[in-house]
């Protein structure tokens, strides 16, 4: 068969395996599809569903004078709040006796109205401890307001104060109270707006009257905004890498996987380590060794001229023997450099007084040789003598 018959035959598709088929063809589409919800979510959770700053609350309190926010209430959405308190009655209303007769006078109408300005109650708000509060309330009924049920409306019961209530009219005024740190009232309704709202603090609004529908609202500016729209976007981007890894490297059968990464090792071989370059350790120790001081010998401050012509005998013989290995990082750069500068002081300081000659190695040699000659003459003249000596001795023996 030719290369050109074999190139015209098709080519024989394998039959996927188990595995890949399950990978690529169940578990790949629901990573998808997950992928996809999420991202769905996400967007909808950044759009539509995304969460408002402003949050209003809103609760009703039916036949009762007092209203009493709990400590950690003012505070429990953010720090600057908007209350609002009514006692359900208009202005028009309070004036209907006022403006019955339009006959009358100005001046009978106007005092009429005044009259009852000063007797009708009017509701006020204020913020205190909540040891005032409870001594301002005791043995009073009132409604307390605990926290918030939902997002729109407050969670209220009613609470009976402990104590006894006082029963003197000389009581003093609410608003007129030195028990507050701050005050708002109004005729029928008062709004009071607190920029730092703290977690002690508590509110107690009178209505002067038991209301028999009275309309309490806290509002809120939410300065954070929770994001619930990026929980969804990571999980919609870590379904859609399970899906390209579910139908890509986890469809592979194991021995297939583990033969690509040998093959794959094999073609980026690691770059091997020079032996001859010095690894920082190395560095490290030669470094310091460098650096420390070598002890000096005993003696060396008196054949300290001398060591410039003893280094210089040892290395002529040291050249005529093995050669030397010379250690670079075994030398102590700092303490040679101490012993050439007190030697160069010694040579400066005995120069004065005389000069030191230098004798090369001939010069000695010849000196030996003269030296040996004159001591072996001495001795032969010393043998000539001797005869004589010992005949004079002979005769006066005799």
């Amino acid at each position: 068969m030719t290369d050109q018959e074999a190139q015209e035959q098709p080519r024989k598709h394998t039959k996927p395996t188990r595995r890949a088929w399950i990978m690529r063809g169940v578990v790949t589409p629901i990573f998808g599809l997950l992928a996809v919800a999420c991202i769905v979510f996400g967007v909808l959770n950044s759009t539509v569903w995304k969460p408002s700053r402003n949050i209003t609350a809103t609760a009703q309190a039916h036949s009762t004078q007092y209203v009493v926010i709990d400590p950690g209430v003012l505070d429990l959405v953010d720090t600057a709040v908007t209350v609002s308190a009514d006692n359900g009655k208009t202005a028009s209303s309070s004036g209907t006796e006022a403006g019955a007769d339009a006959a009358e006078d100005s001046q009978n109408q106007q005092t009429s109205q005044d009259q009852q300005a000063q007797t009708e109650p009017q509701v006020c708000m204020a913020v205190g401890s909540a040891k005032d509060v409870s001594g301002w309330l005791a043995g009073e009924p009132y409604v307390r307001v605990t926290g918030l049920d939902t997002w729109q409306t407050l969670s209220t019961s009613e609470e009976q104060a402990k104590g006894t209530a006082s029963t003197s009219q000389n009581q003093v005024a609410f608003a007129d109270s030195d028990m507050w740190s701050q005050v708002e009232c109004g005729s029928t309704s008062t709004t009071m707006h607190l920029n730092n709202a703290q977690p002690a603090q508590v509110m107690l609004i009178d209505f002067g009257t038991k209301a028999p529908s009275a309309d309490l609202s806290m509002q809120w500016v939410r300065q954070r905004v929770p994001d619930f729209a990026l929980p969804w976007y990571f999980g919609g981007g870590l379904c859609a890498v399970l899906a390209v890894l579910s139908a890509s490297v986890f469809a592979m059968e194991p021995h297939t996987r583990r033969k690509k990464q040998a093959e794959s090792a094999q073609a980026k071989p690691k770059a091997a380590k020079s032996a001859d370059e010095p690894t920082i350790g190395a560095a490290l120790v030669g470094t310091f060794a460098a650096l420390k001081p070598r002890p000096k010998k005993a003696g060396a401050k008196g054949s300290a001229r001398h060591g410039r012509h003893a280094s210089a005998a040892k290395d002529e013989s040291g050249q005529q023997g093995a050669p030397t290995v010379v250690d670079p990082g075994a030398r102590n750069i700092v303490a040679e450099h101490a012993n050439l500068a007190a030697g160069d002081e010694t040579v400066e300081h005995e120069a004065e007084g005389e000069t030191t000659s230098v004798i090369s190695a001939d010069e000695l040699q010849a000196y030996f040789a003269r030296l040996a000659q004159e001591v072996g003459a001495e001795p032969a003249a010393g043998d000539e003598q001797q005869p004589s000596a010992d005949q004079s001795e002979g005769k006066e023996n005799e």
